[in-house]
């Protein structure tokens, strides 16, 4: 409702345009033509993806990359888990 003023007329919002700001309108938009577009740009992600994955568990280096970031995560979670278990320990030595 941007350029727009208006009253209620009977329970109903009736507008009135602001005087001195012009009625601003969207562009023309080619529907097929975006909807083509947005095909398109989802059947290429879709293809990726599966490139992706074949690149991921079908090759050696592949393999190698999701071993590196498995043992990373391996990493992080450990020490995670011995931060949570240290602090659980600080906590038990204060209410000794």
């Amino acid at each position: 409702m941007a350029g727009t003023r208006g009253h209620f007329e009977k329970g109903v919002w009736v507008e009135e345009p602001i005087p001195g700001e012009e009625e601003k309108t969207a562009p023309e938009v080619n529907v097929q033509e975006t909807l083509n577009a947005a095909r398109k740009s989802v059947s290429r992600a879709v293809s990726d993806v599966k490139i992706l994955g074949k690149t991921l568990f079908g090759t050696k280096n592949g393999r190698d990359h999701l071993e590196k970031e498995a043992a990373k995560a391996g990493e992080k979670m450990e020490k995670a888990i011995n931060e949570a278990v240290e602090d659980a320990r600080k906590r038990l030595k204060k209410t000794e």
